[in-house]
């Protein structure tokens, strides 16, 4: 079984991530998709972090239905700090019938290199990667032992740091940029500095 690894904060979930499971699951190499919630990234310091609770109930607002999607809270069960290649040690010794392939987006590639031994990221997965709006899909030297696969995607300019600051000012974000089921959930619990403005 191939299974894909997508990783992340989701803080909150947004169309940009909607569109990049698209094309993860879209590409043949994977037959079915993780979501890992990541309870708190080692390498961001997000004072507006909601709580783990709250970002898996936005997730599950987009994502439930999804046949081939699964969301995994298993670094949520794991002690911090929770760095990926520690993940991916316990999910190739829980599941040694599945091959793992790290999800990412083309930013993230070019800041792999700055990852917690990301050296032996390599030999434990393969990645594929995903466009992000204006970088490059370029492979950067540090990277040359990685196993990288680059899947079609038609990249958004939508970023959670964006979707929080209109939060915080009132502002209510597009359907594009989030899902109505999110955006309900926001106003309901207050998340993000949300206020009405009329």
């Amino acid at each position: 079984m191939r299974t894909g690894l997508f990783f992340g904060s989701f803080n909150p979930v947004h169309s940009g991530h909607e569109g990049m499971v698209s094309s993860f699951l879209r590409n043949e190499l994977i037959e079915d998709l993780w979501i890992t919630l990541t309870p708190s990234p080692p390498h961001k310091h997000t004072a507006d972090l909601a709580s783990f609770t709250d970002r898996w109930n936005m997730l599950e607002r987009v994502f439930s239905e999804e046949d081939r999607v699964l969301l995994s809270d298993v670094e949520q069960r794991l002690p911090p700090p929770h760095y990926t290649v520690r993940t991916l040690n316990y999910l190739n010794n829980c599941y040694p019938d599945r091959s793992f392939y790290l999800c990412i987006g083309g930013d993230t590639l070019q800041t792999l290199s700055t990852w917690f031994a990301f050296e032996k990221i390599a030999h434990k997965t393969e990645l594929l990667v995903a466009e992000r709006p204006g970088v490059p899909l370029s492979i950067p030297p540090d990277l040359r032992s990685f196993v990288v696969h680059f899947c079609e995607h038609d990249p958004q300019g939508v970023s959670s740091t964006a979707i929080r600051k209109k939060l915080s000012s009132g502002i209510a974000p597009g359907p594009d940029e989030l899902a109505p089921s999110v955006f309900r959930y926001i106003q309901q619990e207050g998340l993000y500095g949300w206020r009405r403005t009329d």
